[in-house]
């Protein structure tokens, strides 16, 4: 590491007396970087040696890109990157690389989406000059030391990762989209980074840093699009969300279940026939489930919006094959050539459908939350959170706070409802603050911006009422239409059902 003078001598002590001096930031935050980019480094090590061989032999150039960037109070450090870029890149230009770049090594292309570039930087976190969590190191052009909160961020050990990097992880794609990349990039991306390493700033713990190392891993290191949608295997083009890639996961989902639940129905002690069982049915079971499910559309529902319907269905499907093995065990008369064979204990029936069952669910949940993740964490507008109420907490109402929940920009405060028995109750993790009543009051104390009404029952006046004391509160209200609102009166030459005298 070279050091250069600090910058800050006169400044840094009064920039950051206000962030507190508890252990973490004093000592444990630089103990946790240090435990965890060792294991990180020995655990990655496979990685770096291919990837280090990738790089050296698919291009012309070295291995690592070095830089020197600002590190903490203005010392000067070169910061360790897989290099993806071709060699005479820096003669076509400095503009921020977007997607499709023709400076990019096809390697490293591969390197830049899906982050694997920056593992290196676990070398800087160990020699010191950078934490796993913290302000994005930058080039020193783009630190303005006339900013106070500038001046404060260089107080702190610049990271791997931070809220700037998970918001921002498909910068690229933004800038890309942009007439001017580089003036997007200075006037849109670096001052909300600014903004997100200020809140990193102030709320600094342990469990933060913990959370954002989780996020970044789920979020960053795992991108979706980063991926190709299908590969070529045995011949055959396998879409990695397409029915081929469900039934083959979840045949060896099938398969692990069965023999994990011998393995805890038996432990080590698999008599021998019961081993023959086993590695029968580990041919047999997986292949009926997924057949089953294949049958019963399973394999044509959408992971990423697994819902109560589509979890039933799911249930029913692995329900049949589970009753047909129950039936064998009950009922199978024990005169038929090897009807033992078939005649498996109560205890892995149980098991074994309470893990697939589960295992199933989970891993569309898994991929739901997933989804609901990336859509959640991306760039922030440019004008304020909005700070949202919700008029109604009747099933419209929850329907609608899981939608604004997903926006990052979209800060919703809680529920108004005039039903007595949801007083102070939490619906979907949000808090019923009131009734119609105390609008008002609740509008001021929470510095609301929106009002979203969906209450199928409120009268016009209600309505009325509440509209007005919004607008005197500069609260913008906004109802939602029930469906018979939307698709309007029925057309008169429509067949009326009659129904039938009581």
């Amino acid at each position: 590491m070279s050091t250069h003078p600090h910058i800050l001598d006169s400044t840094r002590q009064e920039e950051l007396a206000g962030l507190g001096k508890d252990g973490y930031r004093r000592w444990g935050k630089q103990a946790f970087d240090f435990v965890a980019a060792a294991i990180a480094l020995i655990f990655s090590s496979p990685l770096l040696v291919i990837c280090s061989l990738l790089v050296r032999l698919t291009s012309r150039g070295p291995i690592f890109f070095r830089q020197l960037r600002v590190g903490r109070d203005g010392s000067r450090f070169k910061v360790f990157k897989f290099r993806t870029m071709k060699q005479e890149a820096e003669q076509e230009g400095t503009a921020p690389v977007v997607p499709g770049d023709s400076r990019l090594t096809p390697v490293g292309r591969f390197l830049r989406g899906t982050k694997i570039d920056e593992l290196p930087q676990f070398i800087n976190v160990l020699l010191g000059d950078m934490s796993l969590v913290g302000p994005r190191p930058r080039v020193a052009e783009e630190v303005n030391l006339d900013l106070p909160e500038e001046r404060a961020l260089l107080g702190l050990r610049p990271g791997i990762t931070s809220y700037a990097s998970i918001y921002h992880r498909l910068e690229g794609e933004f800038c890309s989209r942009q007439e001017d990349p580089r003036a997007a990039h200075r006037l849109s991306i670096l001052p909300q980074k600014s903004y997100l390493d200020q809140n990193y700033l102030e709320n600094m713990s342990f469990w933060l840093d913990v959370k954002l190392v989780l996020l970044t891993f789920l979020l960053v290191f795992v991108p979706g699009k980063a991926y190709p949608r299908t590969v070529r295997l045995l011949g055959v083009n396998v879409s990695f969300y397409g029915e081929r890639a469900q039934m083959i996961l979840e045949a060896l989902v099938f398969a692990g279940a069965l023999w994990l639940s011998y393995w805890l129905r038996f432990e080590d002690q698999l008599p021998e026939f019961n081993l023959w069982q086993r590695n029968a049915f580990l041919l047999m079971l997986p292949a009926a489930r997924v057949g089953t499910n294949r049958l019963m559309g399973v394999y044509r529902m959408i992971w990423r919006y697994i819902n109560l319907t589509d979890a039933f269905q799911l249930s029913v499907s692995l329900s049949i094959i589970s009753a047909a093995l129950l039936s064998l065990r009950l009922f199978l008369p024990g005169t038929v050539s090897s009807a033992h064979m078939f005649q498996l204990p109560m205890s892995i029936i149980a098991m074994e459908f309470l893990m697939v069952t589960g295992s199933c669910l989970g891993l569309r949940g898994l991929r739901r939350a997933l989804y609901e993740m990336h859509h959640r964490y991306q760039p922030l507008p440019a004008e304020r959170k909005r700070r949202i109420l919700i008029f109604g907490a009747g099933f419209s109402g929850v329907e609608l706070a899981l939608q604004v929940g997903r926006y990052p920009h979209m800060d919703l405060v809680g529920f108004v409802d005039d039903d007595l028995m949801k007083q102070g109750r939490l619906i979907a993790g949000y808090s019923v603050l009131g009734p119609s009543e105390k609008v008002d009051e609740l509008v001021r104390r929470h510095d609301i911006t929106d009002l979203i009404v969906c209450a199928q029952t409120v009268s016009r006046d209600v309505l009325n009422r509440i509209s007005d004391r919004c607008r005197a509160l500069s609260a913008k209200v906004h109802v939602v239409p029930t469906v018979d609102q939307i698709l309007g009166p029925r057309p008169s030459g429509a067949k009326q059902v009659a129904r039938r005298p009581n």
